[in-house]
Parts: structure tokens; sequence; C-alpha cells
């Protein structure tokens, strides 16, 4: 075998050797004065090395080239003869070291790696293994060469074979491949039959494919004159054979270099563990791309034991059951567990390979239920189970936790199988007493739009039966999605009579539902349905529906006043407006008015007085009109625009009834007269008595303030507060206005002299011009 070095160091052996005998081999004087081995101190970090750090494979002695692989002139037997003839006594060996330079290798190497299994691999180029001593030396297996291509067998392999054995250690068999020679699986029979067997004893090596650069008596370059699809597609008819007949597929022996070169660097072998040569006392050992770590290294050609020597990468138990051992592993648990929609058998354990127990390998799960039949189930058990790992070693990923889709209740049987390449291994049985599988069924018959004056609805229809408790009426839930994306749930009890249902499912048939939900906007609706089951639930399919809006009120903004009172002024808006999908109700009107300051006010009315010029125009009934009285606080331009409000849902929006302005001004001073002015005397007391009449022409309808002013002889002036309340018809029918505007005032005086009465008019309206002098008036007393 040639040597693979580590990714950060230099490849031993050529990176294309060619077929040549001239190849260098490890550098030697002579046979008498062989080169002696530089011996480096240990430091940290570092282990001590009895052999140059990158040493180069042997190369093949001059021999006579091969016959060609098909001569017309030979039989089959005389072409192998011939080829037997070529190779030698004892053929190609691993790292092709050749008996010329085998008798220069006389300085034997001492070191090995820091971990692992010793063992070693010998052919007929040492034909006399002291097999005592090197079990003394640590080797705990050997493998020996049993066959090369079709044509040769090893005559020291039974003797090798045997003897390895005899002293305790597991041993196995390698066949050197000639790829050009003939088929993969000719070879790999022809292996087998010459001692490549293997057994699950304990003992046993798993088989052997040693496949690496050409000997220079095939007569071809390093790959055999093969391209890398055809050396993998013959690798893998080796492999597949033997493990046919044997249960198990080969271990690949071969460096990272020929690999890379003749495979083009291949996947796809990860069934396949990997013997790795590379003569490098750098523990780092590089492997191809195919495989994460090697499971044997063969790290000297020059000792420390016969042959060539190799360590496995593990401890003996490990080297044991690669030897031999089936698989191992428990099946843990059996039980049921359901989603939203299903129940399922759910399945954990653990399950290991220990041939390679550095691989996630499957294990079956066969399941047999109520009706007896069976199906099995593969999975690849590899779920972190670091409790397997902790107790014995194997890796974290071991562990299985799968579930197995059930529809039907009762009784189930469950078996595990832990699958190995030596033979699967039962892991046992459990049974389950599975109850309430059925998932619910049921259908979503309808969906539909109801309109009514006053609500606009989707309607679901359909069953819905919970099969795990169809004695009781189940549930069944709508989700709406409505048109602008949001979606709400509704639960809806199925229990409405559907005796159709009951006789085809023989459930029963209080199962049915059919409800209303109301909506709030117009547009496209998706509504999805599902049956709800005690345990799970199901989807009864989706609907969608587009629903339209209704139409907007109908109406007419009439007219606008101002309406004065005393004190007080209002905007009075009239018109009428109804809600067509709904004519019997009154419904809001809005009025916004725009006051001279710019602020803009809205408010709420309803439109419902008696409007039976309406109702005869559009055949419609209720009340309709609307009067809207609307207060002012300051002269100036004023617009009032009004709006029709729908109250039937889904309306398309609300109506503009129009708009208008009007001009808000001052009204005219109080109009008014002093008609006399006298001195009387009640009981006694003498009085200034004024009469007259005055009225404000905003207000003309209501009695008015009169002020009046009394000027005394010592020239003081006092105003007494009265109201021209008094009858005057004779007014009244001189302005046309209603209404007592006269007034008699009394003011009691006690002084001597001249006085002075004078009246004035008080404008009551709420944007009167102001008050005004009704007249003066003097007198003595």
């Amino acid at each position: 075998m040639v040597i693979l070095s580590s990714a950060t160091t230099a490849l031993a052996s050529p990176t294309t050797p060619a077929p040549s005998p001239t190849v260098p081999g490890p550098t030697v004087t002579s046979a008498a004065t062989p080169s002696p081995s530089p011996t480096v101190a240990p430091t940290s970090g570092q282990q001590t090395t009895a052999a140059p750090a990158t040493q180069a494979p042997p190369a093949p002695t001059t021999q006579a080239p091969a016959p060609s692989p098909s001569p017309t002139s030979q039989t089959d037997e005389e072409r192998k003869a011939a080829m037997r003839k070529a190779a030698g006594p004892g053929g190609a060996q691993m790292g092709q070291r050749s008996p010329r330079v085998q008798g220069l290798l006389t300085a034997q190497s001492t070191w090995t790696p820091p971990f692992g299994i010793q063992g070693l691999d010998v052919s007929s180029y040492q034909p006399s293994v002291d097999w005592q001593g090197q079990w003394n030396m640590g080797a705990r297996f050997a493998y020996v060469k049993a066959t090369e291509g079709n044509y040769y067998t090893s005559p020291t392999y039974a003797s090798q074979y045997s003897g390895a054995r005899s002293v305790g250690m597991i041993r196995g068999a390698y066949h050197f491949a000639i790829p050009s020679w003939s088929s993969g699986a000719d070879q790999a029979n022809y292996f087998v039959q010459n001692g490549g067997g293997w057994s699950s004893d304990g003992a046993t090596m798993p088989p052997v494919l040693d496949i690496e650069y050409a000997p220079s008596y095939v007569g071809t370059n390093s790959c055999y004159g093969m391209s890398p699809s055809a050396m993998i597609s013959w690798i893998h008819n080796f492999g597949d054979t033997v493990r046919s007949l044997t249960g198990r597929y080969p271990m690949i022996y071969s460096t990272t270099d020929w690999w890379q070169t003749c495979t083009g660097d291949a996947t796809g072998f990860s069934d396949y563990p990997l013997w790795i040569a590379s003569y490098t006392t750098n523990t780092a050992i590089g492997t191809p791309t195919n495989w994460s770590t090697f499971s044997v290294w063969q790290y000297s050609s020059t000792g420390p034991f016969a042959g060539d020597s190799n360590v496995w990468n593990g401890d003996y138990a490990s080297l044991q059951m690669f030897a031999g051992n089936p698989a191992k592993g428990s099946f843990d648990s059996l039980s049921l567990v359901r989603d939203t929609t299903s129940a399922y058998l759910r399945v954990t354990g653990w399950s290991v390979d220990l041939a390679q127990p550095w691989v996630s390998t499957p294990v079956n799960i066969s399941v047999t239920d109520p009706n007896n039949a069976t199906n099995t189930y593969s999975y690849t058990a590899n779920s972190y189970r670091p409790d397997v790992d902790a107790a014995f070693g194997y890796g974290p990923a071991h562990g299985f936790d799968n579930n197995i889709l059930i529809t039907k209740s009762g009784t189930y049987k469950v078996c595990a199988t832990a699958v190995s390449i030596n033979g699967n291994v039962d892991l046992g049985c459990k049974t389950l007493q599975a109850s309430g599988v059925e998932p619910p069924i049921g259908s979503f018959d309808s969906l539909t739009q109801v309109r009514t004056p006053t609500d606009v609805s989707l309607r679901v229809t359909g069953w819905a039966i919970d099969r795990a408790n169809s004695g009781t009426s189940s549930f069944a839930d709508a989700y709406v999605t409505d048109p602008s994306g949001q979606t709400t749930g509704y639960r809806i009890t199925a229990n409405t009579s559907r005796p159709d249902v009951g006789n085809v499912t023989g459930l029963g048939s209080n199962h049915g539902f059919d409800k209303s939900i109301s909506l709030s906007k117009a547009g496209n609706y998706h509504v999805c349905m599902y049956a709800i089951g005690q345990y799970y639930n199901t989807a009864l399919g989706c609907k969608d529906i587009s629903v339209g809006s209704n139409p907007p009120p109908k109406g007419y903004y009439d007219s606008i006043r101002i309406n004065q009172a005393p004190g007080a002024a209002s905007l009075v808006v009239t018109g009428w407006a109804f809600d067509p999908t709904n004519t019997a109700a009154s419904i809001p009107v809005h009025i916004y008015v725009q006051a001279p300051n710019g602020s803009n006010v809205g408010t709420a009315f309803t439109a419902n007085q008696s409007r039976p010029d309406l109702n005869n125009a559009f055949g419609i009934p209720g009340n309709h009109g609307f009067t809207a009285s609307l207060p002012l606080s300051t002269t100036g331009t004023y617009t009032a625009c009004a709006y029709g409000i729908p109250v039937a849902p889904l309306a398309s929006g609300n109506t503009t009834l129009g708009c208008m302005t009007i001009q808000v001004s001052n009204t005219p001073s109080p109009n008014g007269y002093l008609d006399s002015v006298g001195i009387v005397t009640v009981s006694g007391q003498a009085n200034v008595k004024a009469t007259g009449w005055t009225y404000d022409p905003a207000v003309p309808g209501t009695s008015t303030p009169v002020h009046t002013y009394v000027t005394y002889p010592d020239g003081t002036r006092t105003g007494y507060v009265f109201t021209a309340n008094g009858a005057r018809p004779d007014v009244n029918n001189a302005f046309n206005i209603t209404g007592n505007h006269g007034y008699s005032t009394l003011v009691p005086i006690t002084q001597r002299g001249r006085y002075t009465v004078c009246t004035y008019g008080i404008g009551i309206a709420q944007f009167s011009s102001g008050n005004v002098l009704l007249a003066c008036q003097s007198l003595n007393y």
C-alpha cells in the first residue's frame, strides 16, 4: 500500500506514479549499509518518530509486461498463466513493495500511532511470520492477501490466516484489484471463493478491496487505463457482489491521492469502511471526500510489525464489533400522538450497526393494524441520543423517534428491527390499543349571502361528525377572511337535523350546521370550514363569494333660513332623506356648518318628520323629513351642507344632499314712541307717569324692555326698567305685528321743581343693532 498524507502534509506517494520500475522508493544505500532512520526527540504535542515523516512507498520491480487482457491467440487459462508469470510468485502487495526493495529495507521503524489498536497485513512476501511474537508486540488483528485479479491465489494465505487466529488475533482477507483485467463481479466471486468469505463469528474482519496504483506488469497507467466513471462503476460492481455473497460491503484500501486521481474523489461509498495508507507520523490523517474518518490506517511498511503496520481507529471493543457483531439497539416506547388533523404511532429507541458505529443506519418498523395488515417502514436512526453515546460510546446520532400515520381505531402491533450489514437484530414488539383514531368527517355544502333591510350575512351550511364521539353534536369552525384580509373565526355547533347524513353514515342525524354570519363591508370573502373533533380537526374545504354594496341614501336639501328669538338666533335647514334598502327607517342626517371664522362643525339630526308628499312620490312608508336648527353666534357668511347617512348594512356610502350659503347681518334697532309724560298721585304718592309703545322688529311678537330715565330738579338722573307689555292694538294694526308692546311707567317723586323724562326701546334680538331713544319730555311739579 502507499501512503496518504494529512491535509497539511505533502503526499508521501508521487501524485501520479508511473508504471515504470524506476519510481524511487525510500532512500537506501545498500543492503549491507542501510541508511539509518533519523530519531526525532519528542516535544510537547509531538510523537517520537523512527521513520522519515514523508516516506514514499517502494516502487514495483522490473517485471515482464502483463499479457493483453484479451489476446486472440490465447485461451483464458493461458492468459491467466501468463499474468501469473508476469506478476511473479507473490503478485502485487499492498503498497506494491517488491522483493528487490524489501531486501533493502533492513532499518525497521519502531514508531506506532498514540491511539487505537495495532495490527498488520502480510502476503506471501512474509512466508514465515512469528505470530506469537507479533501478538506480544501488541498486534490484535491481521489482514492476509488472498487473491489478485482472477488468476492468483496466495500460497501462504491458509497458513497465515490460521496462524493469526491461532494466537487470538481477529483476521481477514484482502484482494488486490486489477480493474483492467476483468469485471468487478468476476474478481469478487474469485476472491470470495478463495478466502474472501466472512462470518459474524466475532473473529473475522470484513473483506477488503485493495485498489491502488497499477503494478508495472499490468502495462497501463496508474489508473489501469480507466476513466473515473468506469473505475467507480467497477468498484460498485465488486462491492455489490461481495455484499450479496457475504452479507457485508468490503472495506476499501487506498490512498487519498489515488482515489482523487482515479475516481475523481468519488462519493457514494458511505457503506464502505476506509483503510487509508499514509506513511507519516502525523496523526491528522487526511481522507478522501467520501469519508469523514478512517477505520484502519496503514502507517508504515517498515515496521514495527511484519509486513505493513496498521492501527484500528478505536478501542478493542469497537474492533470486535466491527469484526462480526451485528446491530444493537432498543425499542424504547410506543405511544399514540396526535396533531390537529391525524393520529400517529410514535416509536422511539435507538439502533446502531456495530460493524460501522460511526454511521447512522436504518431501523425497520413493522406495523400490524387492526385489520391484520402489516406494513414496514424504514427510518434512519440519526436523531440525537447522547445517553446512548455516554453508555456505549457509539456516537450521539443513533436515535429514532418517528411518527407513523394511522387511520383506524383498534389494536396495533409494532415491531422494531435494527439493520446491520452483518445481519439484522430484532429489537422486540409492542402493542397499543388506539381509540378515537378516526378523524372527524363532514362537508362544507354551501356558501351564500342573505340580504335583509337590516342585515347582510354569509350563510354557511353543511355537516360535521366527530367519529371519536359520534353520539354528541360536535363543532364546525368557520374562518372568514374579509375583503381587507382580516380573518375571523366562528365556532358553530353542528346540531341541526340532517337525516340524509344519518342515513348515509349511520352516526345519527343531528350533525348539520346552518349559520349566518353578519358582514360589515362589501367585497370578496374567503371562507374555510373545519370539522372539530375531540382529538383533531378535519378541513372541509374553502369557498369564495363576492358580496355587493347596498345603494346610498336618497334625499334633498330644501331650504336654509335664519330664525331669530330673543337673545338667540339659529340657522334652520330643511329637507328629506331615506335609505332605499330600509325605507321604513328614519335615517340620520348630518349638517356641517362652516362659520365665518372658518370652523366647520357637524351636527347629527334624524330625518323623522312627516313628509306625505315624499311618501306619495316614492311609494314608501315612514317619516323622512328633517328641519335642523343650528345656533348662530356671530354675523357673517354661513355655509351649511347636509348629508344623508344610511342605516342599511354595506351601503356604498353617505349621500351629499347639497350645500347652501346665507348671510347673517345685524337686525334693526327697536321701534317705538313716548306718547305722554305727567304727574299722577296714587294713594297720596306723587309719581311721574310716562306712556308709549316699543317693539323689536326682529322679534315683533315679543314684549320688549323699556328703560325710563328721570332727571330730578336737583340734577340727578336715575333709570328704571319696565316691560312694554301692555295691549296696544293700534300699534299692532299699524305695523301688522302681534303681541303686547305698550308701556305706562310710574316713578315716585318727592322734590319740587322741573323734571325731564326720557324712554328707550331695548333691542332683544341676537344681532340687534342696539337700543333706541324713544323721546324725552319735561314737566314741573
